[in-house]
This record gives C-alpha cells, structure tokens and sequence, in this order.
C-alpha cells in the first residue's frame, strides 16, 4: 500500500506540474483596482471642490468687510455732514447778525455826518456873522441835534 501511496503522489505531482498556469488576477481585485480608481478621482475632485470653496468663502468675507467697512464710512459721512451743516446753519446766522450790525453802523454813521455837518454850519454862520468887540466871548453852543433846525 505504500507504493500505491507513492505512485498516487507522483502521479498527482506530474499531473499537477504539467497542468499550464493561468496568469489571470481574480475578479475579486479587478473590481477592488476600479473602487480604488473612483475613489482617487471623488477625492481630487473633492479637494478640488474644497478649494473653490475657500476661496469662495475668502472672497465672501473680503465682500462682507467692504461692506462694513462702506457702512462705517456712509455713518462718518452722515456724521461730517449734520457737523458742516450745523457749522454752516451758526455761519448763515452770524453773517446776519454781521449784515444787522452792519447797517446800524451805517445808520451811526449817517447821524454822525448829519451831526458833523450842522456842527461845522453853525461854526460857519457864527464865523460870517460879525461879532461885536465888547461882547464877553461865549463857550460855543453844543452841537444840535440832527433833529433840530
């Protein structure tokens, strides 16, 4: 019974060498290389999504900063404005107080020439009217009014 077992092995050895060998990768790891593919592409794609996504959320804050930013200036403007205003509103008023002021210095100043010219015609008709010599010399009359004739 052991040469039966011997030739029994040496059979199956002959056989099982003579047999040809198939190169041929299992289906298992055909499919397990096209997984790993798709993967390798979802991926980049998705880091590709990623940083359009960045860089989409970077431009949506430099947005969101300028818009603060025009908001902050459109209140400071808003600010210099009502400022300017109120500055111009004090200026229309002390030009006239200024232009008031100015025309009762003017309404002086015409008393005082209409008070300058009845001085110097009574000092006028004083000096053409011939003085007696042995009248006592009177203190001149105070100017009279611009009233008066």
């Amino acid at each position: 019974m052991r040469y039966l077992f011997i030739a029994l092995a040496a059979s199956g050895l002959g056989v099982g060498c003579a047999t040809p060998r198939v190169s041929s990768q299992p289906q298992m790891s055909v499919e397990v290389e096209r997984w790993q593919r798709w993967y390798q592409e979802e991926r980049e794609r998705a880091e590709a999504l990623a940083v359009r996504l960045a860089e989409a959320e970077s431009a949506l804050e430099v947005a969101a900063q300028e818009r603060a930013e025009s908001a902050q200036l459109t209140l400071l403007l808003e600010d210099e404005l009502g400022r300017a205003a109120a500055v111009r509103h004090s200026l229309v008023e002390h030009n006239a107080q200024l232009v008031s002021r100015q025309r009762e210095l003017t309404a002086l100043q015409e008393e005082l020439e209409d008070v300058w010219y009845q001085a110097a015609l009574s000092r006028a008709r004083r000096r053409s009217q011939p003085q007696p010599s042995q009248e006592p010399v009177q203190a001149p009359s105070p100017p009279m009014p611009a009233g008066s004739p």
